[in-house]
């Protein structure tokens, strides 16, 4: 693959809000998904609904027409789980990032919570947004513990990354728990979010 074609697929996927540093053949395929995904999955919708129920719902103020350029969350989601899991580390690969720690303390981590991690195909992904430029973003430990284990990645890159009400900073400032973390905040009220999720 060209420079130029690595640097129209990394521009692509900024079009979406991903970063993505993966193998240029997993970018193309990624690509592809999300261009075809809309019409291998749906039908139609008008057309596999009889007349009576389109009326029904036409009179019950439902938008029945077709938008085929308003986003799938379909399509979406897939976008965001192929860049989380494109951009995650390998154990190894974090305990690099943190330096001083092993392979074998990162999967300690992640067995107790510290660390978010999912696992693919028996291998552990470590999303990248827990990292700051040294080391872990300060308090995301005390945060990963409580956010519960059954959320998927995309879920919670998702909360971690909403501007929040609850994380007003005394200049008014709105901010996502993460950025809230980044910013040095202590980690209480952020916890206490993750509980109820």
């Amino acid at each position: 693959m060209s420079r130029q074609a690595a640097q129209n697929d990394e521009l692509y996927f900024q079009m979406y809000g991903l970063t993505a540093k993966s193998p240029a053949a997993l970018n193309t395929a990624l690509k592809h998904a999300i261009e075809t995904m809309h019409r291998t999955l749906y039908a139609p919708s008008g057309g596999e609904l009889t007349a009576s129920e389109l009326a029904l719902l036409e009179k019950a103020g439902v938008d029945i027409a077709e938008h085929p350029k308003r986003d799938d969350p379909m399509m979406t989601y897939a976008a965001e789980f192929g860049a989380i899991l494109a951009t995650s580390l390998s154990p190894t690969e974090a305990a690099k990032r943190l330096g001083g720690v092993t392979a074998v303390r990162v999967r300690q981590m992640i067995r107790g919570g510290a660390l978010y991690a999912i696992q693919v195909e028996g291998r552990w992904k470590i999303p990248v947004f827990q990292f700051g430029r040294k080391g872990l973003v300060p308090n995301i430990t005390e945060v990963n513990v409580v956010v519960p284990r059954t959320l998927d990645a995309v879920s919670v890159l998702r909360w971690y990354t909403t501007p929040d009400p609850e994380l007003e900073t005394p200049a008014g400032d709105v901010l996502s728990p993460l950025g809230w973390l980044k910013a040095g905040m202590e980690a209480a009220p952020v916890a206490a979010m993750a509980h109820d999720l």
